[in-house]
Order: C-alpha cells, then structure tokens, then sequence
C-alpha cells in the first residue's frame, strides 16, 4: 500500500510527463503541417505559369530557383569532371605495362577536351513575358559555374547588354536595373533583330547557340525574319523560347510560324519546371 501522499506525486509526475509528450507531439505535427504547406505551395509554383506569380510568392520563387540552381551546378560539375579524366586508352595502356609482362599496374587514359558553348541569350522584357525572362536572366546567372560563355540581352524596342549588370551587382539590383532601364516601349521584333544580326560586339560562329526568349508578337510590323535568318546561318544552334500557350501562336500578330523557320528548335517554356529543363539542356550541351 501507497500512502495518499505517494499516490497524489505520482499522479502529478503522472501528469507532467502526459502534459511534456503532448507538447512535444504538438510541435512536431506543426512543423510537419508547416513542411508539408510548404512544399505544397512550391511545388504549385514549380507548375503555375511565370506570368501569373503574384508578388508576394517572389520571396519563395526566388528560394526555389538558387535550390534549382545547386542542383543543377553539382549534377553538371559531377559530368564535367568525369568527362575530363576521358576514354581508357588500350594500346597505350598495354604499351606502359610491357615491362609489367602486362600485368595493367599503370593505365593511359585519352585527353577529353570539353568545349563550352558560348550562349548568346535574349530576352524580351515587354508585357506579359517579363516574368518569364526575368526568371530565366536569374537562372542564367545562378548557373554560370557551369555556363560560363553566357552573355545576356535584353529588349522592348532597343537591344541591351546587361551581362556588366548582373556581374557588378546583386541578382535583384540587376534585374531592377535592367528592366527599368531598357523595359518601357512597345516591342519591336523586327528592329531588335536586325540590332542582334549585326551587332558589332557578337560573333556568330559554330561554336554559338542563341537563345532568344519572347512571344514573337510584332505588332504587326516587321518580325524581323530575315534577320533572323542570317543569325540561323551564322550559328551552331538557334533556340526560340515562347512562354505563351501554344494554342495562341499564330494567332492575332503573332508570327512564331514565320520566325520558328530559322530556329533548330520552338520551345514552349513558361513554368519554373520548364525552365529548369531548358538550362539543363544547355548545360548537357557543354560536356
């Protein structure tokens, strides 16, 4: 027998430990309901179109983008060093081992040269692609330990380099900079391209892929598909990156039919998902 006052403390100590593991139970399903709003949220992000990311989720977006980013650099990095140790070279293999009765204590491996395309990447930065190039010169950016040979262009009406920005400055400094100065105007296709097909500053050669991000709407003036041809034949590859649903091209002023001629490939690219696989692409490209 346990007298009352023995009975009362474990009854109390009885309480207390109920009352510490319903607390720790509490804390842990919050920060799990609090994960799991999380990751629901970004991955809702990772699919909703650029162009409608309200304000408020750029924090999060922007988050996701340098976790995309690392992703990227350690996947590419990973080939790259595995690419430059080479191929197993036999005969010099066999060669080095005579002296060993060819017992292989010693191999020879064939030099690999990796040769990093040069990225010449243009992005329109008018109406309701905006978010989309914004997001992609953020990638670009993140991603140049992997994709060092990028410049970066913008436009509306005129054509702009803005590589000096985002090398001078922090990422959101340069991307305010960059819209604020060159992003007012009504977009003019034809005389943008006319600019990038004979730009003093760019070489165009076998070496070169451009990326050209926009919506192709000319505002029924010129789209500028002769110049846009001279850059075709000019380069190694010629991307065209339309964030519109494709059940709107060629509709209205759009001339992504004409233009999509001289381009190696039309991509349809409007969600962070989207742009993740295309800066993969890129990346494969260069090993």
């Amino acid at each position: 027998m346990i007298s009352e006052t023995e009975h009362a403390y474990f009854l109390k100590r009885k309480s207390n430990l109920i009352d510490l593991v319903t607390d720790y139970v509490d804390r842990q399903l919050e920060l799990y309901t609090a994960n799991s709003a999380q990751n629901l949220r970004e991955e809702i992000l990772e699919r909703s179109p650029l162009s409608r990311i309200e304000r408020r989720d750029f924090k999060i977006m922007k988050e996701m983008t340098q976790k995309l980013c690392k992703r990227l650099i350690d996947k590419h990095s990973r080939k790259k060093k595995k690419s430059k140790k080479g191929l197993l070279d036999v005969r010099k293999t066999i060669t080095k081992n005579m002296k060993n009765d060819c017992v292989l204590f010693e191999t020879a491996w064939r030099k690999v040269k990796v040769d990093r395309p040069k990225i010449i990447a243009v992005c329109d930065i008018s109406g309701s692609v905006a978010e989309s190039s914004r997001f992609l010169l953020m990638l670009l950016f993140e991603v140049s330990e992997i994709l060092p040979k990028t410049r970066s262009f913008v436009f509306s009406n005129k054509l702009a380099e803005v590589s000096i920005l985002f090398q001078e400055s922090e990422i959101d400094k340069a991307l305010s900079d960059a819209f604020q100065m060159h992003g007012m105007g009504s977009t003019d296709y034809g005389g943008v391209l006319a600019e990038l097909a004979d730009h003093d500053n760019i070489i165009f050669d076998k070496k070169t892929t451009v990326l050209i991000l926009g919506d192709a709407r000319s505002n029924y003036g010129d789209p500028g598909a002769n110049s846009l041809k001279k850059i075709f034949q000019k380069s190694k590859r010629l991307l065209w990156v339309n964030p519109e649903p494709i059940m709107l091209w060629n509709t209205g002023d759009s001339e992504m039919r004409r233009l999509g001629r001289y381009c190696n490939a039309v991509i349809h690219c409007r969600t962070l998902k989207h742009l993740e696989r295309l800066v993969n692409n890129l990346a494969n490209q260069s090993i």
